[in-house]
């Protein structure tokens, strides 16, 4: 079991930095912000340093973790009471802990949404448009504080996922983030084609195995 958690390790390996990179390629591509690539690095850049050298933000994600075992529990017909939430911890109470609500808080970006409905809402009632590189910004700033915490969090607790492999498991849980972040701003701006984007991801990694394999095999 170690060999093939290794081996799933290894292969997701190449499918994050193709996800990345046709991540890149696709906010690049909004006209509304002509830099906006350099936008979501300088917002995911920002947080990185306010994590490492600055403030920890330890409440919010606790906060945004617990919430989103509750909504799963919620969408999935149960009840969640009882929610308790410090600087170090939090807990809630769930009537149907089945493997939606335990994975929940790892695969949706909470606070990235949140920036999300946001700016939908904001953008029926006023021209949004000149805050596109601000939104922009937001989504990476959001996106690296929740994979950061997210990653700590794994580690430290060792759930369920974790046992299944670390790094297989952080690459799976980073491929899904951006993929939904993606999701996201496609819905808000037109230039941007979550088809497409799905289509490069596909394609590319196509390409990148089947010249791996003609290499070793052929």
């Amino acid at each position: 079991m170690r060999i093939l958690r290794l081996f799933i390790s290894i292969l997701l390996i190449p499918i994050c930095v193709i996800v990345t990179l046709s991540f890149y390629d696709g906010i690049f591509s909004i006209k509304d912000v002509s830099k906006s690539g350099l936008y979501f690095i300088l917002g995911a850049l920002l947080y990185s340093v306010v994590h490492l050298l600055l403030f920890r933000l330890d409440f919010l994600y606790v906060f945004g973790h617990e919430c989103m075992h509750a909504f799963a529990t919620f969408c999935s017909g149960g009840k969640a009471s009882n929610m308790k939430v410090s600087g170090k911890q939090g807990s809630v109470k769930t009537t149907t802990p089945n493997f939606f609500v335990i994975l929940a808080p790892y695969l949706l970006p909470v606070y990235t949404v949140l920036v999300a409905i946001i700016y939908f809402i904001l953008s029926f009632s006023i021209d949004i448009t000149g805050y596109s590189g601000t939104f922009i910004f937001l989504i990476g700033f959001t996106l690296m504080f929740h994979l950061a915490y997210t990653a700590e969090s794994m580690r430290d607790k060792q759930s369920d996922l974790v046992k299944a492999g670390y790094l297989s498991s952080i690459s799976f849980i980073y491929i899904v983030n951006l993929v939904i972040a993606f999701l996201i701003i496609s819905l808000l701006f037109r230039e941007v084609s979550f088809i497409d984007f799905i289509s490069s991801v596909y394609v590319k990694t196509k390409f990148f195995y089947w010249s791996f394999w003609k290499q070793l095999f052929l």
